[in-house]
């Protein structure tokens, strides 16, 4: 199950470094290049609930076969890929292949394992995860300097094969269930999805007040309200919404997705403060994130532990205080504009996390019936998905807006800079910091003396996208306290044993 879920974890970040490469050798377009992103975001997001429920009703094992093919396929054709359409598709499928594959993962592993030994065998996985993750701008650096882009592709279907081939010879398939999938509210749910999902991808660049945003929202919000009452009435829904009412399954889907809320915010626009306060290039910003993303290796596992000692309670309590706090830090001391105030903050972060996620997965699945898991994984990884692309559009609205306010402000005080050419200064701090560490001339006609207010204006908005991130995981950390102790969790683990 880590050797597929690796594929994907490297699958999210690997492609970043690369785009310029490859808009260059296809001749992509700009919105091109922005879609071999979104594809495979969009696809996996919506996917995610329909790839649960197959693995429900056809066997987690098969749907776990089916999904690391799929992939497999798609990386295979993606790094074959000739067209900025074809390369697009392909990405589609990836997501399409990762929506199965991920589900029965999560599954399968809370199935293999007795309930004494969940929490650690999902920390092991999540650790691995979370470093392939946190690695993978490098692992694509590497492969695309070294190789080519297309490198970055083929690094999947060994793993894929490696993992089809262990699932042979230590997975035994059950019969299929006598259920039927509810092929007839996919529609509405990818529809809805895409409704919602696809302009908080695109705000940015359409304008929060245009009209395709406003109106794709609305749509979205009309579908998803049908899914919803039609989902509640159906025997075996696509999309258990009923789960919800469980204490325990909830507080976990708050936790996993207010930790990717907070956490996609806190790597991408720390990233882009390291580059155009710090100066760093690309490839040591890349570095420089490691302390957010290592310290999870370690402690996932422990995360596990406590959880399958003590309960949810104390693993996720303290975890979520820990993210909170390093967020609201981070977010105080970035205006002494030094990398070396953010590692603590980073390493701070990247432990919560590794205590906190794994023991939420195991939380929220433990509260579901084994028939119900594959769905209820779906579920997960839909709102987790969903929380990642909310978090990069509030927190980037914030950013923009901070930041171009204190930018307009700072330029007409000073005078010297027409205003037509505000976008242009704005997207060249960067450059212009760098210009000034090498001695070179500055871009944009941007005056030498102006460089420390233009560093002031990005740590600014940086800064309030930090406190918010903080503010939405406030609400999850209060939540962990309504699960149960480790008094109560051994009692319902028996019962659930005796159950079974």
């Amino acid at each position: 199950m880590t050797c597929a879920s690796s594929m994907i974890a490297i699958d999210a970040l690997v492609v970043l470094v690369a785009l310029p490469t490859i808009q260059r050798s296809l001749g992509a377009s700009t919105t091109g290049v922005q879609w071999i992103i979104n594809a495979y975001l969009l696809s996996f997001a919506c996917m995610s609930p329909l790839g649960g429920r197959i693995g429900d009703v056809f066997g987690y094992e098969r749907a776990f076969r089916f999904g690391t093919l799929v992939f497999v396929v798609a990386s295979t054709a993606a790094g074959l890929a000739q067209s900025e359409a074809w390369l697009i598709a392909a990405r589609a499928a990836q997501g399409a292949g990762a929506a199965i594959l991920r589900p029965a993962c999560q599954v399968l592993i809370i199935e293999e394992f007795g309930r004494r030994e969940r929490g650690r065998a999902m920390g092991i996985s999540s650790s691995v995860s979370t470093v392939l993750y946190g690695t993978a701008p490098l692992i694509g650096g590497l492969l695309t300097t070294a190789f080519s882009w297309r490198a970055i592709f083929f690094v999947n279907p060994p793993l894929g094969i490696a993992a089809l081939v262990l699932a042979h010879l230590l997975l035994t398939s059950r019969p299929p269930r006598r259920e039927h999938v509810d092929w007839s509210s996919a529609p509405l749910l990818m529809g809805g999805l895409v409704c919602v999902v696809l302009p908080l991808m695109q705000a940015r660049h359409w304008g929060w007040s245009s009209a395709a945003v406003i109106s794709l929202l609305a749509t979205g919000a009309v579908l998803m309200t049908l899914l919803v009452v039609r989902e509640r009435r159906h025997s075996d829904p696509l999309m258990p919404f009923g789960l919800f009412a469980n204490r325990e399954f909830t507080v976990g889907a708050a936790v996993i997705s207010t930790v990717r809320f907070a956490f996609v915010g806190f790597a991408v626009f720390g990233v882009i403060w390291l580059q155009d306060v710090v100066g760093m290039s690309p490839f040591e910003a890349g570095l420089a994130v490691l302390p957010l993303t290592l310290p999870t290796v370690v402690f996932a596992p422990l995360g596990g532990r406590l959880y399958d000692r003590l309960g949810p309670r104390v693993p996720l309590g303290i975890g979520m205080v820990l993210c909170v706090g390093a967020l609201f830090c981070s977010a105080v001391e970035l205006h002494r504009q030094n990398y070396g105030w953010l590692v603590p903050f980073y390493c701070v972060m990247g432990i919560g996390m590794g205590l906190c996620v794994s023991p939420a997965w195991v939380t929220a699945l433990n509260a579901t019936s084994r028939g119900m898991r594959g769905g209820a994984a779906g579920l997960l990884q839909t709102a987790r998905e969903i929380s990642a692309a909310l978090g990069l559009a509030v927190m980037g609205a914030i950013v923009a807006h901070r930041e171009g306010a204190h930018l307009g402000r700072i330029l007409v005080r000073d005078g010297r800079i027409p205003s037509d050419r505000f976008d242009e200064v704005e997207r060249s701090i960067g450059k212009a910091v760098a210009a000034i560490q090498q001695g070179a001339p500055l871009p944009a006609g941007i005056p030498a003396d102006l460089i420390p207010a233009l560093k002031a204006s990005v740590t600014t908005a940086v800064s309030a996208a930090f406190y918010v991130g903080a503010a939405v995981m406030v609400a999850a950390a209060a939540a962990a306290a309504l699960l149960p102790g480790e008094a109560e969790f051994s009692e319902s683990g028996r019962s659930r044993d005796d159950r079974a």
